[in-house]
């Protein structure tokens, strides 16, 4: 799935994030997010809009779900009461740094920088290249591609935090032509689901 600026790839156990600019073949291992002990023999559909899409992972015994909009920085995840979140970072040039509920990602593939946000007062527990965390209680996280050049990551991500929590619940597109001036307006809408914090407005892109 090329989402711009994601390159995502779904796997049985898991979402694979990444960044493939053009003219560049790769094989799109950098980052993989689910749960733990998710095997699935296929990712279904369980929810979409106008430029949004939501994945489903469900094995009978785990349940992951992640949102992807074209454009959209953020991806959004989501799990199952019990399942516990984790993250593979198998890519050897990424350099990893956990600050408190934040995981951030330097070089995961061609320059790229991702964050990884838990809810507020999660641990991330970290064994090997993989970070497992029980989201502090809550059941929702996000990652974010990064501006390229950001210089300070932390602080750049630190910036972007408020915005993690605020999930796409749904999108419209609507557009009205007004032939007496040969005009198109085009309006677009998001619903937002605020998960935690007081941030209201959503982070987006469009093309």
């Amino acid at each position: 799935l090329f989402t711009y600026p994601f390159t995502l790839k779904t796997a049985n156990d898991g979402l694979i994030g990444s960044y493939i600019p053009r003219g560049v073949i790769d094989d799109l291992i950098p980052v993989k997010i689910g749960v733990s002990g998710l095997s699935t023999t296929g990712v279904t559909v369980s929810d979409f809009s106008d430029w949004t899409v939501t994945m489903n992972w469900n094995d009978g015994s785990h349940q992951f779900e992640a949102t992807a909009g074209i454009s959209m920085p953020f991806v959004y995840f989501t799990k199952g009461d019990e399942d516990v979140a984790q993250v593979n970072i198998p890519s050897f040039s990424a350099t990893v740094t956990v600050q408190n509920e934040i995981i951030l990602i330097k070089n995961v593939k061609n320059g790229a920088d991702f964050a990884i946000y838990a809810p507020a007062g999660s641990i991330w527990t970290n064994d090997g290249n993989v970070y497992t965390s029980t989201l502090n209680g809550k059941n929702y996280w996000s990652m974010r591609f990064l501006p390229f050049n950001s210089g300070d990551l932390a602080g750049v991500a630190e910036e972007y935090k408020k915005y993690a929590y605020v999930f796409p619940k749904d999108t419209k597109v609507d557009w009205s032509y007004n032939e007496e001036t040969s005009v198109v307006r085009t309006n677009f809408t998001v619903e937002i689901d605020v998960k935690e914090g007081t941030e209201s407005n959503m982070l987006i892109g469009l093309l």
